[in-house]
């Protein structure tokens, strides 16, 4: 039973961070979403388990994850909702640019809302790792933004100078 407990909060707190390095590293509101949580960016599993958490760090860390849970699922419901009608609205014979302007102001705020309370939520996790664990993390971090940057190929240089 034990080691569900553990099991259960080191994927809980893999697909937060790689949803947090996802959104660091560019992907929020370009449609990204989690696509790496079950590919190249699942190697955070191999970053959580090197945190060797106490069991104090695990509850903590599992309250702090609860509590934000509960706060987001409304908004996200309703984030869920006002993609529905963009959807309605994009699927239209003639699409009406102000439905589809309406459409995404709807969605600005929610979407605000989630970014910020992540942004706090991250916080509030970082304050439970001991220096040592937020220096692993960030490693990782480092590293699996390394892998993306990689895949993804080199950057194109501006020359609008």
């Amino acid at each position: 039973m034990r080691v569900n407990k553990v099991l259960v909060v080191v994927l809980f707190l893999t697909i937060f961070l790689v949803g947090t390095v996802a959104v660091e590293a560019g992907g929020f509101g370009r449609g990204h979403g989690f696509r790496g949580i079950m590919g190249p960016g699942f190697h955070g599993l191999k970053t959580m388990m090197q945190l060797d958490l106490s069991d104090s760090q695990k509850s903590e860390i599992m309250s702090i994850l609860e509590k934000y849970d509960n706060e987001t699922a409304t908004l996200k419901e309703s984030l869920r909702e006002t993609r529905k009608n963009l959807a309605r609205v994009l699927d239209t014979e003639q699409v009406d640019e102000n439905q589809v302007r309406s459409a995404l102001r709807q969605a600005a705020p929610i979407k605000e809302e989630l970014f910020v309370m992540r942004v706090k939520m991250v916080a509030q996790l970082k304050k439970v790792l001991t220096p040592e664990q937020l220096q692993l993390l960030n490693q990782g971090k480092a590293h699996r933004i390394e892998g993306w940057k990689t895949r993804s190929g080199p950057v194109p240089k501006d020359t609008s100078n």
